[in-house]
């Protein structure tokens, strides 16, 4: 495996925080919520620039090697992102729109299906709203974007600049705020424009390039914890969600922090606590849990089955955090596990020259 592909210890138990935020601001929603499910999904993206940034240099590095091409290095770097989100992500689409299972749901018109099939979901929401129950696909869609748009650019590019790539990509998204601000746009496209996000995957990727060694008073347990609570803090603070999501993507720079502190001491006890087995697990299976989680919904599958209850909202919400998990787990071994594997294999001929020329 690349080296930078490899796991890094503590990441999959802020994947699986970023998720547990989500999905409470979706489950029980309220101003405090929201704010905090905005987060959860700025901290994904932070997470998602600081690995796939990171692999993006690397190969670039193999390029200046002499050991790859750009274009057969691009060609690799979409296989293997086709291969983790690909499958389940149209299947998912797949099985709610031509079955029953997705009859009781609110899908959206047939423009918002197409905008589904070509990860350009955000796009639609900015310029028609809500108004569905497949929103949270926004985010996806803006990762894709991300892919399209940036990785040609760090592949072909000489990886001196791939830092500078990144600053410009804040900075313009700090523009875009600015710009959005002075039209007096609607705050939906705060929430989900591509420039707008954009700069906290490239935040993530400054955080993925750096080399330089934190002070260690930086890297100490109670610097890792302070990070951790005030970024989870802030969002429940600010109170009002709309006031967040204009200002709130500062908290970007907190998460980029966090996961400079996490990546730089992989032996602490504070990373330890992030990597507890069910915090692990929730973070590995948490694209399938992302997925799946705002159609699932308890109390209408009992009702489906003949089972009539009228529960709590706590115990709601918690059997629809076990379906998820339990859904999200089955996906993980019988789709999403084996198709990465199937899909990020070389091909034949390639196997072939490499046993030729190993």
């Amino acid at each position: 495996m690349d080296p930078s592909e490899r796991r890094i210890i503590g990441f999959d138990g802020l994947r699986a925080l970023a998720f547990l935020m989500v999905f409470v601001s979706h489950k029980a929603p309220s101003p405090r919520t929201e704010a905090l499910g905005s987060t959860g999904v700025w901290l994904f993206f932070v997470l998602s620039g600081f690995l796939i940034v990171r692999i993006l240099a690397a190969a670039r590095d193999r390029v200046e090697a002499g050991r790859a091409t750009p274009a057969t290095s691009l060609g690799l770097f979409y296989r293997k992102r086709i291969a983790r989100i690909g499958p389940v992500y149209y299947v998912f689409l797949f099985v709610l729109y031509t079955t029953r299972l997705g009859s009781p749901l609110s899908l959206g018109d047939e423009s918002f299906r197409l905008s589904t099939w070509l990860y350009v979901t955000n796009v639609y929401i900015e310029w028609n709203g809500w108004g569905t129950e497949l929103g949270h696909l926004w985010s996806l869609a803006v990762e894709q974007q991300f892919y399209l748009m940036f990785a040609p650019a760090a592949l072909f590019l000489p990886r001196r600049h791939l830092g500078a790539l990144c600053g410009a990509l804040v900075c313009t998204s700090i523009v875009m705020h600015g710009a959005l601000w002075a039209v007096g746009a609607w705050l939906v496209s705060f929430d989900v424009d591509t420039v707008v996000n954009l700069g906290l995957i490239a935040l993530g990727g400054l955080a993925g390039l750096r080399t330089k060694p934190l002070p260690a008073w930086l890297r100490s347990d109670a610097a890792m914890a302070g990070a951790l609570i005030l970024f989870l803090a802030l969002p429940i603070v600010a109170g009002n969600s709309g006031r967040w999501l204009i200002v709130g993507r500062l908290s970007g720079v907190l998460a980029a922090l966090l996961l400079v502190q996490v990546f730089q001491a992989q032996s602490s006890r504070a990373v330890g606590l992030l990597d507890t087995a069910w915090l692990r697990r929730i973070g590995v299976i948490s694209y399938g849990a992302y997925l799946f989680h705002v159609p699932i919904h308890a109390e209408r599958l009992l009702s489906a089955v003949g089972v009539h209850l009228a529960t709590p909202r706590l115990v709601a919400l918690t059997l629809d955090l076990l379906l998820t998990l339990l859904l999200a787990e089955a996906s993980w071994r019988l789709l999403e596990s084996p198709a990465r594997r199937i899909l990020r294999a070389p091909p034949a001929a390639g196997r072939a020259s490499a046993l030729i020329n190993p």
